[in-house]
């Protein structure tokens, strides 16, 4: 009995087994041919940033991939396309573990992967990007955040001391040429203009943008549950609009699916189908008792955290985690957002194209210069100035915002009344040193030190 029980254990193994490969290989089979292309300048300084600050996230064989997708992209100068068993054989690895390899270089920014699909053949284009720098990489606090869960944060933090700069020495008065006084540029000359006009878009540092948490796969399958739509019927333009509006009212993939099914017309052309106005309109109303928001995290559930919790670094936390609705809906406690509020928020992700972090950390600004106000054009002429220092995540907003503090610190006034549009703002600037005197504090804990501020 004992023996049948054996072997009918192994014969489920391997069935499963079986299936669990025939899935995989749908998805990659080795003669599939791949082709890489350098989406930036990828340098030799990269290899150590790959090495101590990228592979204790993704592991030594997403390493190994990305270096031999590097290598790749210059052996195709001189040879042809080579297929995935090619690339197996090279690294003695399956193609289980190459496409969990690809993912981890992919959900890190470092790889975008694209397939094309012939009669008899398929063809993986990969985009390589290089690395963010050291210093990039420690501002980024979701992957800073992943690198301390990883290795724990006393391993963390030798590794971030390896890339301190060292402060600047004074070597008395710098006597350094400008460029001017050497070369006497006269820019009326046409080699100027001719360079002005240059519109070539030339290789840079193309750093890769970490995915958000909107699924185009589960996005489909839902659409193809609740209609007929095929995915090939929308195009990747209004796929990037309704994925923006998802995330900007933190509204889950299914019920996104729901309403564009509703609102979808068939006898448009291509790439008018989804009437978008209608869907930011939709979207702008939703309850959260109808639509779920992102990662079932409830307006109240997130109210109760911001009220309960004192931690600077858990806020900078939610602001990257939640919908910019749901964040403006936590500071009225928990209070629906109004639509003049909302078509603000809306403007600042689709004029400025900011992160809903970046939003996120604008609105708590200006609610605490303003008064509560979320002043329109305070929060565009920020959202500005965001744009223009390419501000990323809600760290980096919140380091921008500390600098400016620090600049205008010096006035006289206690509260300043600025007319902005006929919008009278209140700058309170005792109670801003107040608040940049917290964010000091918190980037004082994400440096390594603790909660008193010492190291």
């Amino acid at each position: 009995m004992a023996k049948k029980c054996a072997y009918l254990f192994y014969f489920i193994l391997f069935f499963l087994y079986d299936i669990i490969a025939s899935q995989i290989m749908k998805v990659l089979a080795q003669q599939d041919f791949l082709e890489v292309r350098l989406a930036s300048l990828i340098a030799d300084f990269d290899r150590d940033t790959l090495s101590n600050l990228y592979q204790p996230m993704i592991g030594y064989e997403a390493l190994a991939l990305y270096m031999t997708l590097w290598s790749e992209a210059n052996n195709e100068r001189v040879s042809p396309l080579c297929n995935h068993e090619q690339v197996l054989l090279r690294m003695r690895i399956g193609a289980a573990s190459f496409v969990d390899a690809r993912k981890n270089l992919e959900a890190t920014g470092l790889l975008k992967t694209f397939v094309s699909e012939g009669q008899d053949y398929r063809i993986y284009h990969y985009e390589l990007y290089a690395p963010k720098s050291p210093r990039g990489f420690f501002d980024d606090a979701l992957l800073y955040g992943m690198l301390i869960k990883s290795i724990g944060e006393n391993n963390a933090t030798r590794l971030k001391n390896i890339y301190v700069v060292e402060p600047k020495q004074d070597y008395g008065q710098e006597i350094t040429a400008s460029f001017a006084e050497v070369f006497h540029p006269e820019f009326n000359d046409m080699a100027f203009l001719n360079a002005t006009n240059n519109e070539q878009k030339m290789k840079g540092r193309n750093i890769g943008k970490i995915k958000g948490s909107f699924s185009y796969e589960k996005f489909f399958l839902c659409l193809n549950e609740v209609s007929q739509i095929k995915d090939t019927a929308i195009t990747k333009e209004e796929m990037k609009e309704v994925e923006r509006l998802a995330t900007l009212y933190g509204v889950d993939e299914e019920n996104v699916a729901i309403v564009v099914s509703q609102i979808y017309e068939a006898k448009n052309h291509k790439g008018q189908r989804i009437n978008l106005t209608k869907l930011d309109e939709i979207l702008q109303t939703h309850n959260e008792h109808d639509y779920p928001v992102v990662n079932d995290h409830s307006i109240g559930g997130m109210y109760r955290m911001m009220a309960q919790e004192t931690d600077l670094a858990k806020k900078v936390a939610m602001m990257e985690k939640f919908s910019p609705k749901d964040y403006l809906a936590s500071k009225q406690q928990g209070a629906v957002p109004a639509l003049a509020d909302l078509k603000i928020l809306n403007d600042l992700s689709k004029k400025y194209h900011l992160s809903n972090g970046v939003i996120n950390a604008i609105v708590d600004y200006v609610l605490y210069k303003a008064d509560n106000i979320l002043s329109r054009s305070y929060a565009e002429r920020v959202a500005s100035s965001m744009v223009r220092e390419n501000v990323q995540t809600a760290v980096d907003a919140m380091n921008y915002l500390k600098k400016v503090e620090k600049k205008t610190r010096g006035r006289k006034s206690k509260t300043i009344v600025k007319e902005i549009n006929n919008e009278k703002v209140d700058e309170k600037q005792d109670d801003n040193k107040d608040w940049e005197l917290d964010w000091d504090r918190l980037i004082d804990e994400l440096n390594g030190g603790d909660k008193g501020g010492k190291a």
